[in-house]
């Protein structure tokens, strides 16, 4: 019975790349010379195309996800999504994630020795960055990393345009009418706002428009839901003459909990408060309005990262890639009001 890779053979392409063309017949990724090439050889070879995890051209590869933080859930909207886009491209290849460890998980010796140990770790999917003492050691001993959203010029690196997804946001913002704005979000490994993409890119839309950053509407809420509702809870009762007439959150979870806040004080969304979110995490369409956020392909970026890592070590690219995906702006109910 013929198999990829005589299919590859025929064709003179690796055995990863017939894979992906007989499993997607949009044929999204490849020319269409190619594409008919490979589907002309299967034909002529009298080939029958399986389920991926039957034949596969990266079988019981040992994969790995490091991710920098889950704020100890199990569940988190933004990291669990990209773990389900991971796992869905392994398993479509025959493969499954091995092991999801945090940053906390590896400051434990014993961990930390058996993901870099050669026989134990094939790949890694590093999910954002970890400390640098950490990471430095993983990269001794693991051959193939992927990074999402990693600064890291010597690997592959899959990520989006952060920076601008939170501009247009507050963009959109200003556009409604909105001169004072609050950011909710978190400063990350660095510790700095002036370091956190989101924060440069709420920043920036107001210095493009000419309006100031006011430190006071400036609140670090570590990413937790829970410290941002109490921030914002006591931020209304100490600024009550001078508040903001819209809110930025850096995450979907955030500005939901900023709405709950808002709404128990008696304010009212849109109309004394305007918010807009970030992620488009799937709760964030239910509520009371709908929540306007900035989607980010967090399926796809799982998908992709998996991918490339496969492809990475079967025949690793000449120069470390990096592949930006695209953003979509969702403005829904609880932003739409123009200050009159």
């Amino acid at each position: 019975m013929p198999t990829l890779k005589d299919i590859a053979e025929r064709v003179g392409v690796s055995i990863s790349t017939v894979s992906r063309v007989l499993a997607d017949e949009s044929g999204r990724f490849f020319n269409y010379e190619t594409r008919q090439k490979i589907w002309d050889a299967a034909r002529d070879l009298g080939y029958t195309a399986k389920p991926a995890a039957q034949e596969s051209a990266h079988p019981n590869q040992k994969i790995g996800c490091i991710v920098s933080t889950m704020q100890g859930r199990h569940y988190h909207p933004y990291f669990s999504v990209i773990f389900e886009g991971i796992e869905k491209e392994l398993s479509r290849q025959g493969n499954k994630i091995s092991f999801i460890l945090t940053q906390e998980d590896l400051k434990r010796p014993e961990i930390l020795q058996q993901i870099t140990n050669g026989e134990q770790t094939d790949g890694l999917i590093m999910i954002e960055g970890i400390e640098h003492k950490l990471y430095s050691f993983i990269k001794k001993h693991v051959q193939h990393i992927v990074g999402i959203d990693v600064s890291d010029p010597d690997i592959p690196t899959i990520s989006f345009d952060r920076v601008e997804a939170a501009r247009v946001a507050v963009q959109h913002l200003i556009d409604q009418g909105h001169r004072e704005m609050m950011f909710i979000g978190g400063t990350g490994l660095s510790g700095e706002f002036e370091r956190e993409k989101r924060y440069r890119g709420y920043k920036l839309a107001l210095e493009q428009a000419g309006l100031s950053v006011h430190p006071r509407h400036v609140l670090n809420a570590e990413w937790e839901p829970d410290n941002a509702y109490r921030l914002v809870l006591s931020y209304l009762d100490r600024h009550k003459k001078q508040l903001p007439t819209a809110v930025f959150a850096a995450s979907d979870i955030m500005a939901m909990a900023a709405m709950r806040a808002i709404s128990e004080k008696g304010y009212r969304i849109p109309q004394d408060f305007a918010i807009i979110g970030f992620d488009d995490n799937e709760p964030s369409r239910y509520t009371v309005p709908p929540l306007s956020t900035i989607h980010i392909p967090t399926l796809e970026i799982g998908s992709v990262a998996a991918r490339t890592l496969l492809q990475s070590i079967e025949a690793p690219y000449p120069l470390p890639i990096k592949i930006l995906l695209p953003f979509e702006p969702i403005f829904r109910q609880s932003s739409r009001w123009t200050i009159t």
